[in-house]
């Protein structure tokens, strides 16, 4: 199965090795295939919008180019329109979420900024419009490695904590479709070089203890082979080392 086929991709990796690159490639690519895809990202300096030649992304949609879109969003906004979901109305939100006891309690809440970005991400793979998927694929361009990984691990830390209700619901239905190697994928990002490589490692092995399965590896910045093995270039290289 192709990886442009899945409904969700995961884009990881260390800090500074290419992983917004490789998401807006990977973005480019499923549109270019005729995928409806978006582009997703949250609370990021914004590097899609200029690789398209757009201005930096923010909350709205964004079309970047045929059949691709981006965003760039804030717990904020996953919240307030994850709230406007469970309550259809502005007003009624405003009421509920926007009171001084209801904030105070939901900051005290762990975790629960970036479950409201990874669940809206997970949305996004939901929404239908007239009967059909919105999106074909949404690629996630995820935070630096530690911070993803916790962000990847809330719905199994609500599942095993919380009590029986809406959330633990949803958590286990973002767990299943997290696990099911027919819908997401995940891409690590790395370098040729000892720290990002050995960070990769650890990552590939830390997602798979979730059940995540790891699609591809891309590691940037190789350099071409220019000379190979056997060639009279390869032998002059050879004797100046």
């Amino acid at each position: 199965m192709s990886l442009l086929d899945r409904r969700l991709i995961l884009v990881l990796g260390k800090g500074g090795v290419g992983r917004s690159t490789v998401a807006a490639a990977t973005a480019a690519a499923a549109a270019q295939r005729g995928r409806r895809t978006l582009l997703f990202e949250a609370n990021a300096v914004d590097r899609h919008g200029p690789y398209f030649g757009k201005p930096p992304l923010g909350p709205q949609l964004t079309e970047l180019a045929p059949n691709l879109y981006g965003i760039n969003t804030s717990p904020a906004e996953a919240l307030h329109e994850y709230g406007l979901m469970i309550l259809k109305f502005e007003r009624i939100y405003q009421m509920i979420f926007e009171n001084r006891v209801t904030k105070a309690f939901l900051r005290a809440v762990p975790g629960l900024d970036d479950y409201s970005i990874l669940g809206k991400a997970w949305y996004h793979t939901t929404e239908e419009k007239r009967g059909k998927p919105v999106w074909d694929t949404v690629v996630f361009d995820l935070p630096a490695s530690g911070h993803a990984m916790s962000m990847l691990r809330i719905p199994w830390v609500i599942v095993d904590t919380v009590p029986e209700g809406p959330l633990t619901r949803d958590a286990r239905t973002v767990q299943a479709m997290l696990r099911d190697p027919a819908r997401t994928g995940a891409v690590i990002v790395t370098l040729a070089e000892e720290m990002p490589a050995v960070e990769a490692a650890e990552l590939a092995t830390q997602i798979k203890a979730l059940g995540i399965p790891p699609a591809r590896v891309v590691v940037n910045q190789v350099a071409p082979d220019h000379f190979p093995a056997g060639s009279p270039q390869a032998k002059v290289a050879d004797a100046l080392i």
